[in-house]
């Protein structure tokens, strides 16, 4: 069914974790704000991705909470929050609710939002309720990439189905943030900055730091250019260690920034190489060509998007061998330059 004669005033729009989905979601907010280009459009979102979408100029209202939180702390308090929530939501008057989750609280909001139009995504391998829904459902296809498969959810809304961007608007600040973090770094300007992302959720996504060393020492040598590490709070000193492998002046280490801060830092770098995890798709999402790591996850669901972006997968990840990553990295330099 299609509901392309509705034009809601308002709009919400449901996905609360993991951050690489986060920024696959954007190219189809893009897309929905060029369908309803009048409409309020909020989200509804983990407070971990939040500035995610903040820095979407496509995007009216984000609507954080933490789920975490109401998961691990008082079982009073969390329902409380929950009754907090769904009473904001249903408050607001959202005539079109579409739920990228799918969760079953997920699907509860969106059925108690009272929306005139509510639309879910049926995960291959997740509950649906589909009692709280007036359209649809839109089956994952497991065999298209994230990105695309959060498009298909605006099918039957007539939305055209060609690519939205995957675009971040960071701010005048934000960049200078970023220009400031640089130069308290002495990285002069005008520097070919390399990014690494040497961090990742879990220990068989990690290339190992070794190999990201004698990486970025070839690069240096090679491109005389400058390699910024990075990592995550859950990461340790990973990115510390792996620049005082390098043992060169040229690099310096950015871990735990903000994701604002980080994704406007990234912003700076030519190129980006980062293992399979959701800061990944930051490098598309700034402009900057991306090169993936994988080994357990799957490049067909997640690989970075971009025109010059490119990806490998060999499993163990230990199997990966640098030279085969940096002849990987000089093509897309040289592809870059031309």
């Amino acid at each position: 069914m299609l509901i392309r004669d509705f034009h809601p005033a308002r709009i919400l729009l449901i996905r609360l974790a993991r951050l690489g989905d986060v920024i696959l979601l954007l190219p189809a907010i893009r897309l929905l704000r060029r369908r309803f280009p009048h409409s309020h459009i909020a989200a509804l979102v983990g407070h971990r991705c939040a500035p995610i979408l903040e820095m979407c100029g496509a995007i009216n209202e984000v609507i954080a909470v933490d789920r975490v939180a109401m998961r691990d702390g008082s079982r009073l308090v969390a329902i409380w929050d929950v009754l907090k929530l769904a009473e904001r939501i249903r408050r607001a008057r959202y005539e079109l609710v579409l739920d990228f989750h799918s969760f079953r609280e997920t699907n509860l909001l969106a059925w108690y939002s009272r929306a005139d139009w509510r639309l879910g995504l049926k995960r291959a391998h997740g509950s649906y309720l589909p009692f709280c829904f007036n359209l649809g459902p839109v089956l994952e296809d497991k065999s298209q990439h994230v990105a695309c498969v959060f498009r298909s959810l605006l099918n039957p809304l007539g939305v055209e189905p060609y690519e939205g961007e995957i675009q971040l608007d960071l701010s005048a600040e934000d960049l200078s943030k970023a220009d400031d973090f640089l130069l308290n770094q002495q990285i002069p300007p005008g520097t070919t900055l390399l990014g690494f992302n040497v961090g990742a959720g879990s220990p068989g996504r990690i290339w190992p730091k070794e190999n990201f060393a004698e990486l970025a020492r070839r690069l240096i040598l090679q491109h005389n250019a400058g390699v910024i590490f990075f990592s995550g709070p859950q990461d340790g000193n990973f990115s510390r260690e792996a620049a005082q492998l390098t043992n060169d002046p040229r690099t310096l280490v950015a871990n735990s920034l903000s994701l604002k801060l980080l994704a406007a830092v990234i912003s700076r770098c030519k190129l980006f190489v980062s293992n399979d995890t959701g800061p990944m798709h930051l490098g598309p999402a700034t402009g900057v060509p991306t090169l993936g790591l994988f080994s357990l996850g799957h490049p067909e669901h997640y690989r970075p998007l971009g025109q010059h972006s490119r990806f490998v997968r060999r499993h163990p990840i230990e199997a990966l061998q640098v030279e085969e990553v940096y002849e990987m990295v000089s093509e897309m330099i040289y592809a870059i330059q031309r």
